[in-house]
């Protein structure tokens, strides 16, 4: 970590926590990086992956069609409350649709779909300590029933994944393709070059602005982490966080 980068995690307007590791040389860092903050959306990543690791051990089929009926819809992003009653949709477009555009529905069908106490497995399995599903989404939070995790969890969960240490090689690649289409690009890749893949996923809550990412760079690949809470306006945490991303970079390259 360089001097700017320090600077700018002091001056970010909220409170932040930040995890860097460098997958080729396991160099890392962190800035608050255990402690634990509201999860929002990004927890939808260890979703998927758990719902990928159903269906590599034979328990879903990614092909299987889910009826999507009003009793199911809940509010916040998404689309699916925007269908007919009974729509029929996949496991593989449920989870394409949590991460890509972050519907709450599709999320709240694959925690139905997935086996219990497979969330909390996942989070074992993975050293996740700081992390728990708590509640469904767009449920009101309660004390110890919210979804909470930290900068260090979510880095720990994508360097795994990058290095092929959840899922096959098919499955794995299937994670990252999905995450590679996310639609929220206003903070990890805001400011990077336009043609450098990132796979990733962001979340958001009234105060929160989270974006935790695979940055692809050819032979270089790294994890970034950001999660942020008691923030200020919407736009200068995104503008910070895009900021921030673009001072790893160039440290990243030794630019």
């Amino acid at each position: 970590m360089n001097p700017q980068i320090l600077t700018q995690l002091r001056q970010l307007p909220g409170e932040i926590a930040a995890y860097y590791q460098d997958l080729h040389t396991g160099r890392c860092w962190g800035w608050n990086a255990e402690l634990d903050f509201p999860a929002a959306s990004v927890i939808k990543v260890p979703i998927l992956l758990a719902t990928l690791q159903a269906a590599q051990a034979g328990l879903l089929s990614l092909d299987q069609k889910v009826a999507v009926e009003f009793r199911h819809h809940v509010g916040g992003a998404g689309i699916l409350f925007e269908l007919h009653d009974g729509v029929e949709v996949t496991v593989l477009d449920l989870c394409r649709l949590m991460i890509v555009i972050s519907d709450n529905v599709a999320s709240n069908l694959l925690l139905d779909l997935l086996p219990d106490g497979a969330m909390a497995g996942f989070f074992s399995q993975l050293g996740m300590h700081r992390s728990v599903l708590g509640r469904r989404f767009m449920d009101q939070p309660r004390p110890g029933h919210d979804n909470r995790t930290s900068a260090y969890d979510m880095g720990l969960c994508l360097a795994a994944l990058a290095r092929g240490e959840i899922l096959d090689r098919s499955h794995t690649n299937q994670a990252l393709s999905i995450l590679r289409r996310q639609q929220f690009r206003e903070k990890i890749p805001l400011m990077l070059p336009p043609e450098l893949s990132v796979a990733h996923k962001t979340g958001e809550l009234d105060g929160v602005r989270h974006d935790v990412g695979l940055i692809e760079v050819p032979e270089q690949a790294y994890v970034l982490s950001l999660l942020t809470q008691r923030g200020g306006h919407t736009w200068d945490v995104d503008r910070a966080l895009a900021e921030l991303s673009l001072s790893v970079y160039h440290w990243h390259l030794g630019d």
